[in-house]
């Protein structure tokens, strides 16, 4: 790898978290159509890399749910809510503000997939740097500068699913309500106490 595909991998990083502040998945009619992982149609390749997952389903937002609460761990530096600070563990880094992300669908695939190197960003794909699919890097491309750390890993179903979640759920939200604290936990739920 030279240097300049070194510095343009950091550069799309550093432009990537200055996006975290979109378009969306559609909400899922939960059809079980399959997908085949193709860049749709007029997807503009150049703005960031298509990450292919094959074999999956229409998202789910009830699993991307529980994805985000358990599986991929996102509420431990991303919050309940997404906006990295309620209800995240003390010791974890604080996450990017997902109510106020301008990311779209295949940038986040690609975030949640890859991680987003020279961050506390996880990646959860369990070839993520064994190949080139993530920002055109493998894990040799590291040496000498920490590397990408590792998630806990998810099925390209899991991450379809967190993604349409997030997209559906948190992104574009306004203050945290009450109602929304409550559909997350359950109504009563001691976390919403305070919420208005």
């Amino acid at each position: 790898m030279t240097p300049n595909r070194i510095r343009l991998s950091l550069a799309t990083a550093a432009s990537v978290m200055l996006l975290l502040g979109g378009a969306g998945v559609a909400a899922s009619d939960n059809s079980g159509a399959e997908t085949n992982g193709a860049a749709p149609s007029g997807q503009d390749q150049s703005q960031s890399p298509w990450i292919e997952l094959k074999g999956t389903k229409a998202p789910s937002i009830d699993h991307g749910k529980y994805v985000f609460q358990t599986k991929a761990d996102c509420m431990s530096c991303h919050g309940w809510p997404g906006d990295g600070m309620t209800g995240k563990s003390p010791r974890m880094p604080t996450g990017a503000n997902l109510r106020v992300t301008q990311l779209d669908t295949n940038s986040m695939i690609q975030i949640v997939s890859c991680g987003i190197p020279t961050t506390a960003m996880p990646y959860h794909d369990s070839g993520a740097y064994k190949d080139e699919r993530c920002y055109g890097q493998t894990m040799a491309d590291f040496k000498g500068q920490t590397p990408p750390a590792p998630g806990h890993f998810l099925s390209n179903q899991d991450i379809i699913d967190v993604v349409a979640y997030v997209q559906q759920k948190i992104k574009g939200r306004g203050p945290i309500t009450k109602a929304e604290c409550e559909a997350f936990f359950h109504p009563g739920a001691a976390a919403c106490r305070y919420i208005k």
